[in-house]
């Protein structure tokens, strides 16, 4: 097993039983598929080509669409045939192409988003599954918890990681609203956490990113 705001709060609210929902725009994987078909002489069918340019394959898609965009307007000017391809491209294009990248497993590290730096979905699921059995075992959180939400928090986690997902749940707040779930349901979830993460191994970088989501959230969990 191996990798902010929603992420750490999509399990603190799944595993205490609701979730929230702020869609965003996001690219068609296979869409993506498609118009890569013009970058895979520089990139590779898969993105892993690296000899002319950087690995694109599971780059988080929000740094492939702020690279494309800086392409488009001329405030990187490193690759002339970049500069002429992203012309062409609309706001749907680059997302497209971004999550079609997002989704194709890296060769290396180097450039991978948290997704795959925590091992892709297998990982997330893995993991969720195992703080969810935990919180549910566990006394201070005894008539809170619910499992319901799992298929949409994994989708949180994986579009909040930078994988190839799209999350469709509430925000934070208002799903919380009427719950009253206290700061010590609050702890004890991020505790079972970082209990699962130990449990797996995940190195202290990758843990260090994921736990550093809760804090920013806190204020729209706790005490609604």
């Amino acid at each position: 097993m191996r990798k902010h705001k929603i992420l750490f709060s999509a399990l603190a609210l799944a595993l205490l039983a609701a979730l929230p929902n702020a869609a965003s725009a996001a690219g068609i994987v296979a869409n993506g598929a498609v118009k890569s078909f013009f970058c895979t002489t520089c990139h590779g069918a898969d993105g892993n080509l690296t000899h002319l340019s950087v690995r694109l394959a599971g780059q988080h898609p929000a740094s492939l669409m702020q690279t494309l965009n800086a392409f488009k307007t001329g405030q990187r000017q490193t690759h002339p045939m970049m500069s002429i391809i992203s012309l062409g491209m609309n706001d749907q294009d680059r997302a497209d192409l971004a999550a079609f990248y997002a989704s194709q497993r890296p060769l290396g590290m180097e450039k991978a988003s948290l997704f795959w730096r925590l091992g892709g979905m297998s990982a997330l699921t893995a993991a969720v599954d195992d703080v969810i059995a935990t919180s549910r075992a566990d006394p201070r959180l005894a008539g809170r918890l619910s499992g319901a939400c799992r298929d949409k928090l994994l989708d949180q986690l994986c579009q909040a990681t930078g994988g190839p997902c799209t999350y469709t749940g509430r925000d934070m707040k208002s799903a919380h609203s009427g719950m009253n779930i206290t700061e010590a349901e609050f702890g004890a979830v991020a505790e079972n956490l970082i209990r699962t993460l130990d449990k797996f191994g995940v190195p202290a970088r990758e843990k260090n990113e994921l736990v550093g989501l809760v804090a920013p959230m806190k204020g729209d969990i706790v005490g609604h």
